[in-house]
Formats: structure tokens, C-alpha cells, sequence
């Protein structure tokens, strides 16, 4: 591997554009939702009760050292009993899901941000949350799987130790 100045890869290194993705997911035909749905669809026989299938054209971009801040909020520890060996205490799942998707979801390629708040993912359909979080993992890797099936080489050293510091704390604290 060649060595590069630093300087010379200050480009490389940023946060880069937005990737394209298709997302599928099924919504139910509400009389909220009745008219947009006909209009999207070109079906006027949709009824409420229906349930229809909607595919979506999303940008997702990788998480900026910003958008993981927004995401390390979700993890609560416990500094006070030992500074030097912190405790996790809690993991706000919803929060973690809701932050990850706010800082890699964009509704076009300039990276402009699909949800701007925790609210705007809260308050979205499970199933359109799930399809959008399924394709931003593919681009940031947030399970930690490996990427390459075959490889030989894997990077789940780092992946497992950080598995095992957030369930060893676990099993401690409920032998307590």
C-alpha cells in the first residue's frame, strides 16, 4: 500500500455524496392516506383497507463524525461508580435507530436530510422505517457484518469486543 500525504487525502475523507437506493414497503389505505395513494399508485380501485406495496427512491449518505455523536447519545453509562472502567447502563434503541437514520436518510443526491428530528422518525410508518433502515445499514455497516461473505480477513475483532463490553456489564450487574 502506498503511503499518501495526509493533505492529499483531506478530499477523500469527508463525508461522501449521497448513494441511490430503491426502498419497497407496504402501507395500509387509510382515509388519511386514500387520496395520495390513488394519485401515487395511477389506482383509483384502492380502497381503505387495501394494502398497498409503494417503492421509493432514497439517497443515503455515511454517517459523518457529527451524525455518529447524535447516535453515541443513545448509550447511557455509568461514570461515576468507576471513571476508568465506565458501565453501560442503557441503550435507547428507539433513539439509536431514529439518530442513525437521521444523519444518513437524504431525499435527493445534494444530501438534503429526509427526517430533521427524532419526531419525524417516530411518527413514521414501522414498515417505511424498516425498509429505509435496512438500506442505510447496507451503506454504513451499522450491524458490523462482514462485508465480504468469503473473506479470509475480518474485522469482527473490534465488532465483538465492543459486543461483549456491552453484554459482559450486563451479566455482571444482574449477579449484583
Amino acid at each position: 500500500m502506498a503511503k499518501a500525504n495526509l493533505k492529499a487525502l483531506r478530499k477523500v475523507t469527508q463525508s461522501g455524496a449521497p448513494i441511490e437506493r430503491t426502498v419497497k414497503w407496504k402501507v395500509f389505505a387509510t382515509e388519511d392516506n386514500l387520496g395520495d395513494l390513488k394519485d401515487l399508485t395511477g389506482k383509483s380501485e384502492v380502497a381503505i383497507g387495501d394494502e398497498i406495496e409503494l417503492e421509493g427512491q432514497v439517497f443515503i449518505k455515511r454517517l459523518s463524525f457529527i451524525a455518529q455523536q447524535e447516535v453515541a447519545k443513545a448509550f447511557e453509562w455509568d461514570v461515576v461508580t468507576n471513571p476508568d472502567d465506565p458501565v453501560l447502563k442503557e441503550i435507547n434503541g428507539s433513539r439509536l435507530v431514529a439518530s442513525r437514520l437521521i444523519g444518513s436518510i437524504c431525499e435527493d443526491g445534494k444530501g438534503t436530510p429526509f427526517f430533521t428530528s427524532l419526531a419525524d422518525v417516530y411518527t413514521s410508518d414501522p414498515k417505511f422505517i424498516d425498509a429505509v433502515y435496512q438500506e442505510a445499514d447496507k451503506v454504513n455497516n451499522f450491524t458490523g457484518k462482514l462485508l465480504k461473505k468469503n473473506s479470509s480477513e475480518t474485522n469482527s475483532g473490534a465488532n465483538s469486543s465492543s459486543t461483549e463490553s456491552v453484554e459482559g456489564p450486563s451479566k455482571k450487574h444482574k449477579q449484583t
